[in-house]
Formats: C-alpha cells, sequence, structure tokens
C-alpha cells in the first residue's frame, strides 16, 4: 500500500467514522479538534497523529479529551479573553481515550497489513462504548467533582497543581483547596537536585549535579495563596522539620 493510500484511508476514517460521530451529539469542528458547550463547562476531543508518521509504512493515531473551564482558566492563566473554541490543551482535566477503553494509553494503526475496516470498527465502538459514557456523564462542574475523586492522580490537571487548586475552590470545596496550596508549597520550596551526564567527542564523560527551587512554581502558589487569601508561612517551610511539621502546617 502506497503513502498516498494511507493518508487517504486516515482521512476516510476521520470523516466517516469521527466526525459524524461526534457531529451527531452537538461538537463543533475546527480540523481534527471538536468541542461543545454543556452547562458550565466544555467538551473537547482531539485527534492526535504521531510526529513519526510518515505514511511511508504506517500511521499511527491517538485521541484526546478534555473538560474546560472558562473561569478556571481565567484565574490560572491571568488572561481575561474568551476562549470560543477551547482545545484539550486549555483544559483543566486532561487525558487520553487510551486509559478508558484499553487501561493504557493506546494508539491505533494503519499500515499495509492491517485492514482499514478493522481499525474503523474499532474507533467505532470505543467512541460509542467508552468516549460518548464519559461526555455524556460529565456534564458540569459538579458533575466533574466525581470525576477528579475517582480518578485524581490520572484525569486531574497536568500544570503542576494550580488547575486543581482553582477546581477544589471554584467547586467550593474550599478544604481541599487549601490544603492543595500547602502540600504543594511545602514541595515546591524542597530543592530539587539534578544530575546531568556530559559525554564529549573525545570518550571522556563528565556529570554535573545542580541544586534549585523552581522559582516560577514557587510563585505561582503564592499568587493562588494570595488570591484565595490563605496565608503561607515561606521562612517555616524552608526549614521543614519533617512529618510531624507538615502534618502540624496543614492542621493550622
Amino acid at each position: 500500500m502506497s503513502a498516498e493510500n494511507l493518508k487517504t484511508e486516515f482521512d476516510e476514517i476521520l470523516k466517516e467514522t469521527i466526525i459524524p460521530f461526534l457531529k451527531g451529539f452537538g461538537f463543533k469542528r475546527k480540523s481534527q479538534n471538536f468541542y461543545r458547550q454543556v452547562n458550565d463547562i466544555g467538551q473537547c476531543f482531539n485527534v492526535q497523529r504521531s510526529q513519526w508518521n510518515s505514511y511511508n509504512d504506517s500511521v499511527v493515531f491517538t485521541f484526546n479529551l478534555g473538560f474546560f473551564s472558562q473561569e478556571i482558566f481565567r484565574i490560572v492563566s491571568e488572561r481575561t479573553e474568551v476562549i470560543v473554541f477551547p482545545k484539550t490543551t486549555d483544559c483543566f482535566i486532561q487525558h487520553r481515550l487510551g486509559y478508558y477503553s484499553h487501561g493504557r494509553d493506546h494508539w491505533y494503526e494503519l499500515a499495509r497489513n492491517i485492514k482499514k475496516e478493522d481499525v474503523k470498527k474499532q474507533i467505532g465502538m470505543d467512541l460509542a462504548n467508552h468516549l460518548k459514557p464519559l461526555f455524556d456523564k460529565y456534564t458540569s462542574l459538579e458533575a466533574l467533582k466525581g470525576l477528579v475523586d475517582k480518578d485524581e492522580k490520572n484525569v486531574g490537571p497536568v500544570f503542576a497543581p494550580y488547575y486543581l487548586i482553582v477546581f477544589y475552590m471554584t467547586t467550593g470545596q474550599t478544604g481541599k483547596g487549601v490544603q492543595t496550596i500547602k502540600e504543594s508549597y511545602v514541595k515546591a520550596l524542597k530543592p530539587m537536585t539534578v544530575t546531568d551526564t556530559v559525554n564529549y567527542p573525545d570518550g571522556r564523560s563528565e556529570t554535573k549535579t545542580r541544586t534549585s527551587m523552581n522559582q516560577h512554581y514557587i510563585n505561582g502558589i503564592e499568587r493562588l495563596a494570595k488570591f484565595y487569601d490563605v496565608t503561607l508561612d515561606k521562612e517555616r517551610a524552608k526549614g521543614e522539620g519533617g512529618k510531624n511539621w507538615f502534618k502540624k502546617l496543614l492542621d493550622n
């Protein structure tokens, strides 16, 4: 099968299966991004092709999904403009459909020895059996409390803890929000040690170790603490004395 045929088959799956399915329950489309607004959230879907696709031997692609909130986005990003057509990369919850359909990060493949109809059938089943129930169930910030509580590590925010903090505060879960701010601040103030090894053309190698703190991360947590009127003691945090101190900080 030629590269042109593989590209054609991918385009046909997009046109014949993915686009009609999503448009069937109200999604708008821009290229390979899809979006619909429901209640106080947006639901996003994206078809992502591998950056290594050459179309000579195969084309590999996966599906991203996400949940978007204008309010959460505004607070985290400090931007005032309205995102008219949010993408999965704008979402405060981002995930791959494969974790629901296959229990892992799943990529679909079209190749010379893989029939398009088999791939098309699998995609149709995954969209119907896993994506639609997910989007049907989680149609508001209130409903998303259950998703975050159920699988926080996997479907939680991807940009440090900022989105999780704002989600908790926005949905009235103040206790969880304050705790996440304090926990994150302790972690942010802990110096991180990174070791790099440099290999030289003459065969020598040199290992360098550096210890530093992520000031951008610290500033972000401090900004949200101020926004939500949460008091942080930086000097006390720097002088952390172990688990007992950490527990005492959270209890205050």
